[in-house]
């Protein structure tokens, strides 16, 4: 399951994009569809410790959403949610060693934790989370 969500994450990344040119300033893929993304990762969050952060999320099939979360002390999770109720579907844990292109360039949070974090909103001007780097967090 992880090796097929790792292939699928790996193909739909432009070649030559942020990724391959190392661009942390435009940010990873991921971060252009944080509104669309928000309630899966919103759901993911939810529960956890405050200081969870999402290190990396992409859609999956049928209005699903992985996003894969840091938690306090290192420890990482995948998390799957519906995009459209944010249920939360499963949490498996990830091994150490099993990471993505893109994991903990960027991380969405739902508390602003330091001063240059970038406020999410919806069309409606509603504030879903917060973009910044992990070590803000």
């Amino acid at each position: 399951m992880r090796q097929a969500a790792a292939a699928l994450l790996l193909a739909t990344l432009p070649a030559g994009g942020p990724l391959a040119q190392g661009s942390v300033a435009q940010g990873p893929p991921w971060t252009e569809r944080l509104v669309e993304l928000a309630p899966a990762m919103r759901a993911c969050l939810e529960g956890q410790p405050p200081e969870a952060m999402v290190v990396l999320a992409w859609p999956m099939n049928r209005g699903l959403a992985m996003s894969r979360l840091l938690l306090p002390g290192g420890a990482r999770q995948d998390c799957v949610a519906d995009l459209g109720t944010g249920r939360v579907e499963r949490r498996d844990p990830v091994a150490p060693d099993q990471r993505m292109p893109g994991e903990g360039i960027q991380s969405f949070m739902l508390d602003r934790r330091c001063v240059d974090a970038r406020r999410i909103e919806d069309s409606a001007g509603k504030v879903l989370g917060w973009l910044a780097y992990p070590a803000c967090g």
